[in-house]
């Protein structure tokens, strides 16, 4: 076996690899990875492109890779809740879990405020030794950060440069634009890994790098070369220990998903994936976020108003938002929804009403204000015909989300309308909500012998009517053998509105590859 280019010392430090896109850096950082999963140590990747993958499955596609878990993007184990930041930071710095978060899904601003709290909470709780691998890290650790936001992800990526030693990091920073990445986080590189470079201003920061750490003689050799190296060619420098050489790295033993496919070249899907059991991590992270956040629970005689106020303030909010883009109203939207349930809370406290309860494991019963007997005639009559009511009826016995039923008839639940559809059906005793999910309040006689899944098959929306239809054919089945059975690519908003459906509505599992829910197969 011939030896590999960066000796096994060097992983213990931080490590730095540039180069043009397609020159190989994001397949030799793949290599090191593999290297440092050979040798058990912990990985975490931070992936916004969605390239890390292909780590699950054999370099043809054929066998399994890695059991690396993915939180996020189109291959998730788990879909990656931004909300859940911190919660997954603690869980990830206490346990030996290898795992990519794919971020490739959120807008620039989303990662970065997720990473921000994530990072943050990383570096307080982790002691042991973890390596983390920045893609694009000139995005994250800009030479010349611009707002709060990236200023602030800008020192939690620096302090773990700087500091993070003591507390087990050990950090490899990718980039095609070595100029525009920090200085003060590349020159804490202890090995530096040089791929094609044919921007000056590129080669200079690498440069600048060698004349300070390297042989001074030499230098010159390495910036005149960089322009022309090979894909798969880097100089490689390095501290401790100390080297100065060109290098060619090896072949990948992972499928290469970072690859650009050549024109006439069919792309390699995975048909095998290393087994992953996120199953404990789920539990955890549904254990650690209620302790994270304060559940509010207000006066269940109020929930009716509290409900329209928040639809209220919500639509007051977007309104104001618009004019600055649907993302700012959405925001805004949401802090007026705050500001008047929080209005409400106040008006309830100064009258002596208990505004908050302490959350229980038992779900709360919800007791809706009386509502008169002719009114609720009146009223279950003119939504006798409504689309949601149908489609609640359509796949009884069974059960769907509201944000389900709306897909299922072409709409989005949110907004003024929606939500005062959504109370009235309730109020009229036509729907009723258990938890999350919203069923008949007058169910239909099921005959015998009728099977839920026939029913789901027959009714759901596309593109989730033929991924449930095909995992309930092929059980086990995983994401990339999915997307090729239906012709799709396992991401973009069809994709994504298919998967969003079937998970959360709890129609298939995922913990050993895509099955259908238990349950759904039986006859009622």
């Amino acid at each position: 076996m011939s030896v590999h280019p960066i000796p096994d010392d060097a992983l213990d430090a931080d490590i730095a690899i540039l180069g043009k896109k397609g020159g190989g850096k994001t397949y030799t950082s793949k290599g090191i990875v593999e290297r440092l999963l050979d040798m058990g140590r912990r990985v975490l990747v931070l992936d916004p492109l969605g390239v890390w993958a292909g780590l699950r499955t054999s370099a043809d596609g054929e066998g399994p890779g890695y059991p690396v878990a993915i939180f996020g993007g189109p291959h998730a184990d788990m879909p990656l809740d931004t909300a859940a930041a911190v919660a997954m930071a603690d869980i990830l710095a206490r346990e030996n879990v290898p795992a990519v978060i794919d971020l490739s899904e959120l807008t620039k601003s989303a990662q970065q405020g997720f990473l921000l709290k994530f990072l943050h909470e990383l570096r307080r709780v982790n002691r042991d030794a973890l390596t983390i691998v920045l893609e694009e890290a000139d995005v994250f650790a800009p030479q010349n950060p611009q707002g709060d936001d990236s200023k602030q992800l800008h020192g939690e990526i620096d302090w773990i440069a700087r500091r993070g030693r003591f507390r087990g990091f050990r950090l490899i920073t990718i980039t095609q634009r070595p100029a525009r990445l920090s200085k003060d986080v590349l020159t804490q590189a202890n090995t530096l890994i040089i791929h094609r470079l044919p921007a000056p201003q590129d080669r200079d920061a690498a440069k600048a790098w060698v004349d300070g750490n390297g042989d001074r003689d030499k230098s010159k050799e390495v910036f005149d070369t960089l322009a022309g190296l090979n894909v798969g060619e880097a100089w490689v420098l390095s501290q401790d220990p100390t080297m100065l050489e060109r290098k060619r790295f090896p072949t990948i033993k992972t499928l290469d998903t970072s690859a650009t496919p050549k024109a006439g070249e069919k792309r390699i899907e995975p048909k095998t994936l290393a087994d992953v059991d996120v199953s404990a991590i789920r539990e955890a992270l549904e254990a650690t976020l209620p302790a994270s956040k304060k559940v509010e629970k207000f006066n269940t005689a109020n929930t009716a108003d509290i409900v329209a106020a928040e639809a209220q303030g919500f639509e007051r909010g977007f309104d104001e938002g618009t004019a600055r883009g649907r993302l700012a109203g959405i925001a805004i939207g949401l802090q007026r929804a705050k500001q008047a349930i929080d209005a409400m809370r106040t008006d309830d406290e100064e009258n002596g009403i208990p505004a908050t309860i302490e959350a229980e494991s038992r779900p709360v019963e919800v007791r809706l204000r009386p509502v008169p007997a002719a009114n609720r005639i009146e009223r279950a009559t003119d939504l006798a015909s409504d689309p949601l009511l149908n489609a609640a009826l359509q796949v009884w016995p069974a059960k769907m989300t509201w944000a389900g039923l709306a897909s299922m008839c072409g709409r989005k639940a949110r907004g003024g309308h929606f939500n005062t559809k959504r109370k009235r059906l309730i109020e009229a005793g036509l729907m009723v909500e258990e938890g999350d999910l919203a069923v008949p309040g007058s169910p239909p006689a099921i005959p015998a012998g009728v099977i839920p899944a026939d029913l789901l098959e027959q009714n759901l929306p596309q593109p989730a009517q033929k991924m449930f239809a095909t995992i309930r054919r092929s059980p086990g089945i995983d994401i990339y053998a999915l997307a090729n059975e239906l012709g799709m690519q396992p991401r973009g908003g069809h994709w994504n509105t298919g998967m969003s459906i079937l998970r959360k509505n709890g129609l298939i599992t995922e913990s050993n590859g895509l099955r259908i829910a238990a349950g759904l197969e039986a006859t009622k």
